[in-house]
């Protein structure tokens, strides 16, 4: 399991926010806490990963801390924030993991920072989200694309979140992940394979609970079918990648 990546990455961007997203005269808003996350990607014979991720939803007038993104607004209002920000993308292949014998011969495929430009329109239909983001790590110098739609519904102090999107992956990223190389092909006895662009559609779904006035809990499920690029591959079995997760929240 790449546990330890994801938590060189977290507490990169956890660095980052002490930097330059929370100074101490700004007005702070938000919450801060700690999750575990398990994510399955689809490779074959390939355990799910594991991954420590800080539960931030911080913002002051001008930054914010979200998930595994530190960045600032260009614009904030109360209905359209534009922002500017970088972000750990976790995803990765360790063929040690594997319980393939050929996938155990391919290269490892490392998690990513991504620098993103996202636009936000909140509503009371719910919020629709659009951003594009590039690898600026140098691991697949690829992008991704994301447009989504989500609401928050309460009844009772419990909450829940419905979202559903489209994913975009360019055929850079695809194959870095994906891809099998004609010299990894002739070790592992895996058909060589380059992956194209695909579009994956996803739908994640968080439950929330607030245990006092500062402490809420949270657990969340996700799930994502592969584009024909993705599931394509040798790599790959199945066409869904699914995950779940939960944590704790302090609100200030």
């Amino acid at each position: 399991m790449k546990l330890s990546s994801h938590l060189k990455g977290a507490c990169v961007l956890g660095a980052a926010c002490a930097a330059f997203a929370l100074p101490a005269s700004a007005a702070v808003t938000g919450s801060a806490g700690l999750g575990v996350h398990v994510w399955d990607a689809g490779y074959r014979d390939t355990d799910a990963q594991v991954w420590p991720v800080p539960a931030m939803d911080v913002e002051t007038d001008h930054f914010y801390f979200k998930g595994l993104e530190a960045g600032g607004f260009l614009i904030k209002t109360d209905a359209h924030r534009l922002m500017l920000g970088v972000s750990y993308m976790g995803l990765g292949f360790d063929a040690g993991d594997s319980d393939d014998a050929r996938m155990k011969k391919l290269d490892d495929r490392d998690g990513s920072f991504f620098a993103n430009v996202t636009y936000a329109w909140r509503s009371p239909l719910g919020q629709i989200t659009a951003s594009i983001g590039a690898d600026i790590s140098g691991k697949s110098e690829g992008f991704m694309s994301d447009v989504s739609w989500m609401k928050r519904f309460e009844v009772a102090g419990f909450g829940l979140t419905p979202q559903a999107g489209l994913l975009l992956t360019s055929e850079k990223f695809n194959d870095y992940y994906y891809g099998i190389s004609q010299a990894e092909s002739a070790r592992s006895g895996l058909a060589a394979y380059g992956a194209d662009a695909g579009v994956s559609p996803y739908f994640r779904l968080i439950g929330d609970y607030r245990i006092t006035k500062s402490i809420s809990v949270y657990a969340e499920g996700a799930m994502r079918v592969l584009s024909d690029e993705i599931k394509d591959s040798p790599m790959v079995e199945g066409s869904v990648a699914y995950g779940f997760g939960a944590g704790v929240s302090y609100h200030f």
